[in-house]
């Protein structure tokens, strides 16, 4: 009885305790404008981050399914699922997707050309990658969502979603590709790690697998490592 009573005692006085399950930390990559390297940069970021043996499910919110069609190869170190996101009810969808998961990570590859998707995934997300090529046109489009990460801040009464831009598609032989970091800095977020313009990625996406498996320790593969240290750095992992 004695023995009992100690082993009650030590219990509810949290010498004995379960390990709380932490939240998934989501990580949304977006931008308004097709075209931008979105899906390459979800699918190999996901990757990069499942190869530290942390868990990662990659959601593939863009009914044009790059990411979808690049997972059904069964060679990518994540889980995946289809879920496009074209309203607020596939929004409220989602939410209540990624808060049942167990996963360490949650990478969301947004669609482009819908405003409510964008908005929704900025109200979940931790970060928020926005990816951004050196064109006119990008940048623009690059503005909008910005406003739209703004705006989710103001609804959560906070700064989350952070914001990381990250310069995508660069080719630095070109006078516009030299000039995207100074371009970007207007936007008044941090700058990431840009991703080069590399045939490496065109290939492992067509061989159906990510760019640390297909070409590793390339000038490609370090362009995800140090974009996946950046994203570590903003949530200060």
């Amino acid at each position: 009885m004695v023995g009992n009573g100690g082993g009650l005692t030590r219990f509810l006085s949290g010498v004995v305790r379960y390990k709380r399950r932490e939240p998934a930390l989501i990580i949304a990559v977006i931008n308004l404008k097709g075209g931008c390297g979105k899906s390459t940069i979800a699918v190999n970021l996901a990757c990069e981050l499942a190869a530290g043996t942390d868990s990662v499910l990659l959601l593939d919110n863009d009914a044009q399914g790059t990411s979808t069609y690049w997972l059904s190869h069964g060679r990518l170190p994540v889980q995946g699922e289809f879920m496009p996101l074209e309203n607020d009810a596939d929004g409220e969808r989602l939410v209540r997707a990624v808060s049942a998961r167990a996963e360490r990570y949650v990478v969301l590859d947004a669609p482009a050309h819908v405003e409510a998707a964008t908005l929704a995934a900025g109200k979940i997300a931790d970060l928020v990658l926005v990816p951004v090529t050196a064109s006119v046109v990008d940048l623009v489009a690059t503005e909008t969502a910005v406003n739209l990460i703004r705006r989710a801040r103001v609804l959560r009464h906070g700064d989350t979603p952070k914001c990381l831009i990250v310069p995508s598609k660069i080719d630095r032989r070109t006078d516009a590709g030299r000039q995207i970091d100074e371009q970007v800095q207007r936007f008044g977020e941090i700058v990431g790690p840009a991703i080069h313009q590399r045939t490496a990625f065109v290939a492992a996406f067509g061989a159906g697998q990510w760019i640390g498996e297909y070409a590793p320790q390339s000038p490609a593969h370090y362009d995800i490592i140090a974009l996946a240290m950046a994203v570590k750095r903003s949530l200060r992992i």
